[in-house]
């Protein structure tokens, strides 16, 4: 029996070098293009192919600098929450993977709000009673603070809010 076995090509080459080859690559037939920019994008983001940075960096065309300027957005912008929608790939996995190309990583707290915490928001327009008053809604105040109104309305009934629903309107439990 005659069997072939393909070799294992260790590539060490720097980011501009990268971003040439994957381009180049190009030239080769389709199914050897994707070989080698599939190694170029292994060497690059030294991680397996199929891996959550193997495929940010094959998608970005192995562009380092625009990889980690493309993930601190998004991270920023919709959290690994968003991000995991968004790339298929588990938060703990995006999480690992953002902080091995040197992003820095919020505290899991802010996971669900990637503009800050209730808690902070509340604080920050002058506590729950004054903001009650001065917004209609959580929505209202959802808009303004850039946090999600499900996270503003869990704060608040963990800080012994409910939702007076024929009144429409927050209230203490046991208050007036």
């Amino acid at each position: 029996m005659n069997r072939q076995y393909g070799k294992e090509l260790r590539l060490f080459i720097s980011n501009k070098e990268g971003k040439e080859l994957f381009k180049w690559a190009d030239k080769f037939n389709p199914t050897l293009a994707e070989k080698v920019k599939g190694a170029i994008a292994c060497a690059l983001s030294g991680c397996p192919s199929g891996s959550f940075l193997w495929h940010v960096f094959f998608h970005y065309e192995c562009d380092a600098e625009k990889v980690k300027k493309e993930l601190r957005r998004q991270y920023k912008e919709k959290g690994t929450t968003g991000m995991e929608w968004q790339w298929g790939f588990h938060r703990t996995t995006i999480t690992k993977g953002l902080q091995k190309i040197g992003i820095e990583i919020k505290p899991p707290i802010y996971n669900h709000a990637p503009y800050g915490l209730a808690s902070e928001a509340f604080k920050k327009y002058g506590g729950i009673k004054t903001v009650l008053k001065q917004f209609g809604s959580m929505a209202q105040f959802s808009k303004v603070c850039k946090v999600h109104a499900v996270n503003l309305a869990i704060y608040l009934k963990k800080q012994g809010y409910y939702y007076d629903r024929e009144e429409g309107r927050w209230k203490v439990k046991g208050g007036k």
